[in-house]
C-alpha cells in the first residue's frame, strides 16, 4: 500500500474507533438516565435529574456533571474521581466513602454534606461551602480550597497534607488530630477552632487568624508565618520547635509546657502569655513584647 492509501486508511479506522465509541458511550448515558444502570464513567450528564436515586458505589469517574440534579440521591463508596462536580448542590448528601480524588468541586454546595473517609486527594474546592461538613478521617492531601467555607465542619483525623486553605473560613471547626502538614494556611481564619493533637508540621501561618483556637499537645514544628494570631490560643504542651512566627500576636496565649527549642518569634506580642515551665533551648525574642510587657533586646 502506498503512503497516501496508507494515511487514509488510519485515518478511517481512527474515525471509525471514534464512531463506535462515541455510540457505546451514548447507549452508557441512555441506560444510565432510564435506572438499568449505576454506572457511566466519562459520560456527559450535564443537567441529569438524578433525585433519589441510589448510586451507591455507581462508577460516575470523569463524568461531567454540571447542572446535575442531586436531592436527596446517595452517593456512598460512589466513583467520582475526576468528575465535574463544579457549582454542584450536594448539600446533606451522603458521600461517605466516595472516590472524590481530582475531582472539581468548585463552588459546590456541600453544607451538611456527610463526607465520612471520603478520598477528596487533588480535589478542587476553591469557594465550596463545606459549612457543618462531616469530614472526619477523609483524606484532603494536596486539595485546594481557597476561600472555602468549613465554618463548624466536623473534620476529626482528616488528612489535610500539602493541601492550600488560604483565605478558608474554618471558625469553630473540629479538627482534632487531624494533619496539615505543608499545608498552606495564609489568611484562613480559624477562630476557636479545635486542634487538639493535630500536627501542623511546617505549615504556613502568615496572617491566620488562630484567636482562642485549642491547640493542645499540637505539633507545630516548623510552621512558619508573619502576623499570625495566637491570641488566648490554648497552646500547652504543644511543639513549636523550629518555628518561625514573626511579628505574631500571642497576647494572653497558653505556653504551659510548650517546648519553643530554636524557635524564632521576633517582633511578636506575648503580653500576658503564660510561658511556664517551656523549653526556650535557642529560642530567639528579638524585639517581642514578653509577657511583663518589657520589650526583649
Amino acid at each position: 500500500m502506498n503512503r497516501p492509501g496508507l494515511i487514509i486508511s488510519v485515518v478511517l479506522l481512527s474515525l471509525m474507533a471514534w464512531v463506535t465509541a462515541t455510540g457505546a458511550m451514548a447507549q452508557d448515558r441512555a441506560a444510565f438516565l432510564a435506572g438499568q444502570t449505576t454506572d457511566c464513567p466519562g459520560c456527559d450528564l450535564r443537567e441529569a435529574n438524578l433525585d433519589r436515586r441510589d448510586l451507591s458505589g455507581a462508577d460516575l469517574s470523569g463524568a461531567d456533571l454540571r447542572g446535575a440534579s442531586f436531592s436527596r440521591a446517595i452517593l456512598r463508596g460512589a466513583h467520582l474521581s475526576g468528575a465535574n462536580l463544579s457549582e454542584a448542590s450536594l448539600k446533606r448528601r451522603d458521600l461517605t466513602g466516595a472516590d472524590l480524588s481530582g475531582a472539581d468541586l468548585e463552588g459546590a454546595t456541600l453544607h451538611r454534606a456527610v463526607l465520612r473517609g471520603a478520598n477528596l486527594g487533588g480535589a478542587n474546592l476553591n469557594g465550596a461551602n463545606l459549612n457543618l461538613a462531616v469530614l472526619t478521617a477523609a483524606n484532603l492531601q494536596r486539595a485546594t480550597l481557597v476561600q472555602a467555607l468549613l465554618f463548624g465542619a466536623e473534620a476529626g483525623g482528616a488528612d489535610f497534607t500539602g493541601a492550600n486553605l488560604s483565605a478558608a473560613l474554618m471558625g469553630s471547626a473540629r479538627l482534632v488530630v487531624a494533619k496539615l502538614d505543608g499545608a498552606d494556611l495564609s489568611f484562613a481564619d480559624l477562630w476557636e477552632a479545635k486542634l487538639t493533637d493535630a500536627s501542623l508540621r511546617q505549615a504556613t501561618l502568615t496572617d491566620a487568624n488562630l484567636h482562642a483556637a485549642s491547640l493542645l499537645r499540637a505539633d507545630l514544628r516548623g510552621v512558619a508565618g508573619e502576623r499570625t494570631i495566637l491570641t488566648q490560643a490554648g497552646l500547652r504542651s504543644a511543639n513549636l520547635a523550629g518555628a518561625v512566627l514573626h511579628g505574631a500576636d500571642l497576647f494572653q496565649a497558653d505556653l504551659v509546657e510548650a517546648d519553643l527549642t530554636g524557635a524564632d518569634f521576633a517582633f511578636s506580642r506575648l503580653s500576658a502569655a503564660k510561658l511556664f515551665n517551656t523549653n526556650q533551648t535557642g529560642a530567639r525574642f528579638q524585639g517581642a513584647t514578653m509577657p511583663d510587657n518589657s520589650v526583649h533586646p
